[in-house]
């Protein structure tokens, strides 16, 4: 009789681990050294496939591109190894982690779940963690998160999703907190899983690295009474103006106009302004995404993938 081979799933840490505030040795992972015992805390896991966990970053501080793109990386390199990836993530942050990781790794043929626990470890009570104000379930929800997601992992769904509970969010369409998620659910566990509409499939396609992002990126957020050309003279070795302008008291165009005068002629501007109809003109672009910070991510990574015009505004739609 054939048997059905194993499964195996590779975790990564970057924060988010805590099944228990008490924070005893296998509670939580803030460095390498606590992967092993808190696997082996999570037993249940391997009733579903083969784990093994990788160390990225501890997720006590600020979690960025960095960590991301080593994330991205970790799992180009163990990519024939592993049926699925688990990123156990800093639990604030995961819908932006989301929206990267979803550009880096673009169309993965292999699922990637993001998810974290909604439980805080002494230690990073300790970092000054803002508490969150959500009903956790205790050491019950925080593990269903981890047993879920290992679960998707080895589903027959490709590309960075997110688990929360019982719901499977696609995640580049995140916006809004963990306690408050909007963005397309792509299913529900319950005793199985169970996928709504399309989504994607695994496939036997080749990964492919896109974890180039440009940094030199000014963020100008339009107040009034700001000096726009005079702003605009200070940024010599911008690669690009992220332009957000807040509500009333600004005229977008005029604003424009004189950031265009202050500017070089290479520099692109980058207009975020989801809710306004307001059609710029070239050399003005506009970048659509879920939420400002993730419409930042969008543009720096679409200037570290090209230097044309015309690419960065498809990139960008």
């Amino acid at each position: 009789m054939a048997t059905l081979s194993r499964k195996s799933v590779a975790l990564l840490f970057l924060g988010g681990a805590a099944i228990d505030e008490r924070d005893r040795l296998g509670d939580s992972v803030s460095r390498a050294a606590h992967v092993k015992p808190w696997m082996g805390r999570m037993a249940e896991m391997d009733i579903i496939a083969d784990t093994k966990g990788f160390f990225i970053a501890d997720g006590l501080g600020h979690v960025g591109i960095r960590d991301w793109s080593r994330a991205a990386r970790t799992i180009v390199e163990q990519y024939q190894e592993f049926d699925g990836f688990v990123v156990v993530h800093q639990f604030g942050t995961v819908p932006t982690a989301a929206f990267a990781l979803s550009l880096i790794l673009g169309q993965i043929g292999k699922p990637v779940v993001i998810t974290g626990s909604p439980l805080l470890s002494a230690a990073e009570r300790a970092a000054g963690v803002p508490k969150l104000k959500i009903a956790t379930g205790g050491e019950f929800g925080a593990r269903a998160n981890f047993i879920n997601a290992v679960q998707v992992a080895v589903s027959d769904v490709a590309g960075v999703t997110v688990v929360y509970g019982s719901h499977i969010y696609r995640g580049e369409t995140l916006a809004g907190s963990m306690t408050a998620l909007a963005g397309e659910v792509l299913g529900k566990i319950d005793f199985g899983i169970r996928f709504f509409g399309q989504q994607s499939k695994r496939t036997s396609r080749k990964v492919q690295l896109h974890d180039r992002f440009e940094e030199q990126v000014a963020v100008v957020e339009l107040l009034p009474g700001v000096d726009v050309q005079r702003l605009a003279k200070s940024m010599s070795r911008t690669r690009a103006v992220f332009l957000s302008p807040t509500e009333g008291g600004v005229h977008l165009q005029a604003a424009i106009e004189s950031l265009l005068k202050g500017l070089t002629q290479k520099t692109p501007i980058v207009l975020y302004q989801p809710n306004d109809s307001f059609e710029p003109a070239a050399p003005v672009l506009r970048v659509t995404a879920p939420t400002r910070s993730t419409a930042l991510l969008k543009t720096m990574w679409v200037l570290g993938q090209t230097t044309n015009l015309g690419t960065m505004r498809k990139l960008l739609s």
